[in-house]
């Protein structure tokens, strides 16, 4: 039976909402938490973290994007779509508990002493993680649920950090929280995907079909994290801490942008899949219009923006001492353009066409040549080079995946939009400059910048009749004309 489509700007606006709160979410709650716990505390939690991270790395392998793609493809067919399911969950049990086999010989090190027992708390995100299902909401598009789901949670978990972190020696209470609110959602989850799938349906399970396509994936992923990671490496290791701390408040800046356009690609797969999946071209050929634009429409004026104001984001959020990173904002700034594109590319294109190994030798072409380059450019020009580097690597992993995608689907016709809407936010640097010759205070500054310039885009946008903002205003009209109604 045929399910009715969701709205993709609903889909699109409930995501970003998600993934917005999940950014501001760690800005309330960690000014709190690192005055009550000091650096000590907040550093054995990350610590922990970060160790349990690659665990879950391998834990998650490349199930979710694997499933997403292939779920979507038959989730009309309840039976069919079960078995997969099930396929799924128990491929993903496997590897659970073998991560959790690898964690057991890792805990017995000496070295970990005094970690031990946060590992272990911090340990059970994998397991909530995997039974959690998050890909079997995102394969039948439950944005609305995953949002308030998330939201949930994490107003739970702020209530919680109040009543019992309350000292220097409540680090453990701390790493707790953060399984809470995975154990919950899992919980819910797992209730809630039994009207989604029939988990008593017998019948005879594959595997092996499944594992070559997943592990492909999870090796683009090893190499991704690789890749994003090796800049800040290579520059602390040739230019010392002080360099890496400058560089990493020019990379957060660009996080939260880069962030929130990365959930167009991730909100828009599934129904790729689908389209790909049932043969219906026509709407596969419109949908990826719709979300080229889109992007375009969002990460243009962003990534203008971003430039205009980095150096006072950096100097309010980061202080006076990382103000030389300012360059290098500027500059990654434009890789997140490059980088949205290429999650087009390879997640709108390639992944559902399964085209897995061509992701992944483009990945790593733009890991081996960001190696290379980071050595070249951070020798001579530091910081900034090393955000130079970056921003190249990412250009290299564009033409690869567009040599990649040519014959699949002709891409340079969609880029037209993109000028459209530089021509509607050039003036974001007259803006800038204006405010600076005009009001004295960096505050003031940035805030006028950013009212005045989004304002002035959107004005533009509706004498213009840009037919996606008139879309995502109708569809906020008819949510508030239902609401009101009911």
């Amino acid at each position: 039976m045929k399910t009715k489509q969701k709205s993709i700007s609903i889909n699109l606006i409930a995501n970003s909402i998600k993934t917005l709160m999940g950014i501001i979410f760690p800005l309330i709650t960690f000014p709190y938490a690192s005055r009550v716990l000091g650096a000590a505390g907040i550093g054995k939690v990350n610590y922990a973290s970060s160790i349990i991270s690659y665990f879950s790395m391998f834990a998650a392998l490349g199930i979710s994007t694997y499933a997403v793609r292939e779920g979507a493809r038959i989730r009309d067919d309840k039976e069919k779509f079960s078995k997969f399911a099930k396929e799924m969950l128990n491929i993903n049990l496997c590897t659970t508990v073998i991560s959790y086999l690898a964690l057991l010989i890792f805990l017995s090190l000496p070295i970990l002493g005094n970690y031990k027992k946060l590992l272990v708390i911090s340990s059970a995100t994998i397991v909530f993680t995997t039974i959690g299902m998050e890909w079997l909401f995102t394969i039948k598009e439950e944005y609305a649920y995953i949002t308030k789901r998330a939201i949930l949670f994490q107003c739970i978990s702020l209530v919680c950090l109040f009543l019992l972190v309350r000292s220097k020696e409540d680090y453990y209470w701390y790493a707790a929280l953060t399984v809470i609110s995975a154990g919950g959602s899992a919980i819910l989850n797992l209730i809630y995907s039994r009207k989604l799938v029939n988990w008593r349906q017998s019948g005879r399970l594959e595997y092996k079909k499944h594992l070559k396509p997943i592990l492909l994936i999870f090796g683009t992923s090893v190499a991704s994290s690789i890749y994003m990671t090796m800049d800040t490496t290579m520059l602390g290791a040739m230019r010392g801490d002080q360099a890496t701390g400058v560089y990493t408040a020019a990379v957060k800046i660009n996080t939260v942008v880069s962030t929130m356009i990365g959930t167009i690609s991730a909100t828009i797969l599934p129904r790729v899949s689908y389209y790909i999946g049932n043969g219906l071209k026509e709407e596969y050929k419109k949908l990826m219009k719709v979300s080229v634009d889109m992007l375009m429409m969002i990460a243009v004026p962003a990534v203008i923006g971003m430039m205009c104001t980095s150096d006072i984001l950096i100097l309010l959020f980061s202080g006076r001492e990382f103000l030389s990173g300012s360059m290098a904002a500027k500059i990654l700034s434009a890789k997140v353009i490059v980088g949205a594109v290429n999650r087009i590319l390879a997640y709108q294109i390639c992944i559902p066409h399964k085209k897995d190994k061509e992701v992944l030798i483009a990945t790593v072409s733009g890991a081996v040549f960001n190696l290379f380059g980071n050595m070249v450019l951070i020798t001579y020009l530091g910081v900034t080079g090393a955000s130079i580097a970056t921003l190249l690597s990412e250009v290299i992993v564009f033409i690869v995946l567009t040599y990649f995608t040519r014959k699949i689907f002709a891409m340079k016709s969609m880029y037209t939009r993109g000028f459209y809407y530089l021509l509607a936010s050039i003036w974001f640097f007259g803006v800038r400059y204006l405010l600076d010759k005009m009001v004295s205070g960096v505050v003031v500054t940035l805030f006028g910048t950013v009212g005045i310039c989004i304002a002035g885009y959107g004005i533009i946008l509706l004498i213009a009749r840009d037919a996606y903002l008139l879309e995502v205003i109708n569809q906020i009209k008819k949510k508030i004309n239902n609401f009101v109604g009911k």
